[in-house]
């Protein structure tokens, strides 16, 4: 084997070898919590309790209407 050869396949290796890193790497990102999935998951409880939040302040919005409209109290 030639050294031109040679070196031809060591690049060969080298490109491949970065190729799996990289790839490993991206999954890694994706499985691990603290990636961009925990990430979202994170976003996503935020979004959901401002959601709760507004629906608690409607909830007692219509308590008051209703008790303004009964004269009672829910309690």
């Amino acid at each position: 084997m030639s050294d031109l050869e040679f070196h031809r396949r060591l690049s060969a290796l080298e490109r491949r070898l970065s190729k799996l890193e990289d790839g490993y790497k991206e999954l890694d990102n994706v499985v691990d919590p603290k990636g961009w999935i925990g990430e979202a998951f994170e976003l996503l409880e935020r979004d959901i309790d401002e959601v709760k939040q507004k629906l608690n302040e409607v909830d007692g919005k219509i308590d008051v209407i209703l008790q303004h409209l009964t004269g009672m109290n829910k309690s």
